[in-house]
């Protein structure tokens, strides 16, 4: 990550999360705040956004996968086209 916000994502409104973390969460944010100047909770936005891009991508690698294999894709439940 380049310290810039990108994505689509980013323009849209943002909503408040909280959430606990792990001690070594805590330090390498802070380690990465004093390092770059970048506000703690924009460094994990950017961390959890790409986390959830990538989820979004392997979801629709298996659903086309399934689909290619004649199985429902993940949208349509379970039933496919197999016998």
């Amino acid at each position: 990550m380049d310290g810039a916000s990108t994505g689509p994502a980013m323009s849209l409104p943002l909503i408040d999360f909280r959430g606990k973390i792990t001690p070594s969460t805590d330090a390498v944010l802070e380690a990465l705040h004093q390092s770059s100047g970048r506000d703690r909770s924009e460094i994990a936005r950017d961390v959890l956004n790409e986390w959830a891009m990538k989820k979004i991508h392997e979801a629709s690698l298996i659903d086309k996968r399934l689909r290619v294999e004649g199985f429902a894709g993940i949208a349509d439940g379970t039933k496919g086209t197999r016998p």
